[in-house]
């Protein structure tokens, strides 16, 4: 009965001290958590603290940049430092009175450069360079204004003194007007007869210029006239010079046959290119022993040494045909000179201009006036005279009596005709 009883108590003891261990554990958890409590509640605290005074640190920065701003009244905007774009993140300064470092360091360089001044750091030594430069020129100013004021002195005495000696001088002038006057007039009397002798003396001048002047007109009109004259003789001279080198006897052959044999119509001779010969050039063909001309040969094909010619008119064609050695003659050629040709008289067979370009085939210069360098003329018929009802001999004429002054070459058309493709 006892020990059913002590039982029975034992249970109650387990279960009580079961609750008191719970209960025990529950109050230490709720310790636990109101510590923890305390400690967010002292952190929460803490951080609404130190974002109150964030906020008014940046409200205070915000006046700062704002106040600051409106002192330096530079507006701007700052991004950061360069390559630093990363570490703001989306943060950026839009308050009032930003300004950019950079633009505000170049605005205080321009104005040390402007000044004359160099580079400086910071405004304080800025300001300082500026307000030296200022004192100084200040200084340069009251230094100048006291020179200014020293000559302002020195010139009101010079001032004074310029005054007496301008009364001086004055009195002075006077006395020296009058004598002046008097010396004035002496002068002008003497300038006056000085002035109708040399007025004479000019008119004698003149009128000695005046001969002078026709004596020169006559002068330069005689040395023109000679100059023309020496000048036509140094022309006449030239052309006589040049026309003698092409002047040969009338023996003499101006070239002759290499090849030829009895019955072929073709042959060579021994001028070429080189003796400046053109194709169509017609020689006379004469032997050694012999005056006569025994044939003609037209010039078909020219080379540099020799040419080949066309053999044809020849008088005896089977016993005194063209041979080698045989002579060749034309009166309007001569190895290696060029001739220059006028045609005076009248031409009818053939015409004028025919003629000319027939001679200009051949290799010569036809001019259309009878001048100095002309060396050959061909003569052809008397022309009709001015009055229209006869002819007029072509030696009397004006052209005629030049040439023959000139001693030109004279060659009539009838007897160079067997030379000429008419």
């Amino acid at each position: 009965m006892l020990n059913r009883q002590r039982g029975a108590a034992h249970v109650p003891m387990m279960f009580f001290l079961l609750l008191l261990v719970m209960f025990l554990g529950a109050v230490a958890f709720a310790f636990a958590a109101n510590t923890k409590n305390g400690e967010l509640t002292k952190q929460r605290n803490d951080a609404v603290n130190d974002l109150d005074v964030r906020k008014r640190r940046d409200l205070l920065v915000e006046h700062y940049i704002e106040d600051f701003g409106k002192v330096i009244a530079k507006a701007g905007k700052y991004e950061g430092r360069k390559n630093q774009g990363g570490v703001y993140g989306d943060a950026v300064m839009n308050q009032v009175g930003v300004m950019n470092p950079t633009e505000v360091q170049a605005a205080l360089d321009a104005a040390l450069a402007n000044a004359g001044l160099g580079a400086a750091s910071g405004l304080e030594n800025v300001l300082g360079s500026l307000v030296t430069k200022i004192s100084q020129q200040a200084q340069r100013v009251r230094d100048i204004e006291a020179e200014r004021d020293k000559a302002l002195a020195e010139k009101g005495e010079v001032d004074r003194r310029f005054q007496s000696a301008t009364a001086d001088a004055s009195a002075k002038a006077r006395e020296f007007s009058q004598n002046l006057d008097q010396v004035r007039s002496d002068f002008d009397t003497a300038k006056q007869d000085k002035d109708n002798s040399i007025a004479q003396a000019v008119n004698g001048l003149r009128a000695k210029n005046e001969e002078l002047a026709a004596e020169k007109d006559r002068a330069t009109a005689k040395e023109k006239e000679l100059n023309f004259e020496i000048a036509k003789r140094d022309m006449h001279a030239s052309a006589l010079i040049a026309r003698d080198a092409m002047r040969k006897p009338a023996d003499v052959a101006d070239g002759k046959i290499l090849v030829a044999k009895n019955g072929i119509p073709t042959a060579f001779i021994n001028l070429g290119r080189k003796d400046m010969l053109l194709p169509g050039t017609i020689f006379r063909v004469k032997n050694n022993n012999s005056a006569a001309v025994k044939g003609y040969a037209t010039v078909t094909r020219v080379e540099e040494e020799r040419a080949e010619v066309a053999l044809s008119g020849f008088v005896d064609p089977v016993g005194d045909f063209a041979r080698a050695g045989d002579l060749l003659y034309n009166d309007l050629f001569t190895p290696r000179v060029t001739r220059t040709i006028y045609l005076m008289g009248r031409f009818q067979a053939p015409a004028k201009p025919e003629l000319a370009t027939l001679l200009r085939n051949l290799g010569n210069r036809v001019v259309d006036k009878m001048a100095p360098g002309v060396d050959t003329v061909i003569l052809g018929n008397d022309p009709i005279n001015e009055a229209g009802d006869g002819f007029a001999s072509v030696q009397d004429s004006a052209e005629f009596k030049q040439a023959s002054e000139l001693r030109v070459e004279f060659a009539y058309l009838a007897t160079i005709r067997d030379l000429i493709k008419l």
